[in-house]
């Protein structure tokens, strides 16, 4: 039959050549890793409990101390800014209030200013003192002084 082989050489053909992997048993071979199975997932950023339970013991404290004062001071400033702000909002809301009653008292002072210098209203309070309105209109009195001459 020409080129082509039956079942039995094939297979004596495949045994016949060396393999290019040893033959391991099926004990020792392991199941790929996750690290293995799948090289472009970072790392644990975190690592193990032991690491972590470390890091919180008291030696990560210590070791930590620098950082962890620096972020006492940040915070007690943020607190102390956020009431100094609140204050400063509640000073400014009582001087508003302030403000806007002090300027509806002026306006209303003002108001009773003009009405109470009107002419209808001084005329009767100027007769009760004995002075009258004028009969004629006013007029301007014009003095001529001489030239006082050169000796």
């Amino acid at each position: 039959m020409g080129n082509k082989l039956n079942n039995d050489e094939a297979a004596e053909a495949v045994t016949d050549q060396p393999d290019a992997r040893p033959e391991v048993a099926a004990s020792e071979v392991k199941p790929p890793t996750l690290e293995q199975a799948t090289p472009a997932t970072p790392p644990n950023r975190w690592g193990s409990w032991k690491e972590i339970v470390d890091r919180i013991s008291y030696q990560g404290i210590v070791r930590n101390m620098p950082y962890l004062m620096f972020l006492t001071v940040l915070c007690i400033l943020y607190i102390t800014n956020n009431n100094r702000a609140i204050s400063l909002t509640r000073s400014i809301n009582n001087k508003t209030k302030e403000l806007k009653e002090l300027r509806w008292r002026y306006m209303d002072i003002q108001s009773r200013l003009m009405f109470q210098t009107s002419e209808t209203q001084l005329i009767p309070k100027a007769q009760t003192i004995g002075l009258q309105p004028l009969d004629k209109p006013a007029f301007e009195i014009k003095v001529k002084v001489p030239a006082k001459e050169e000796e």
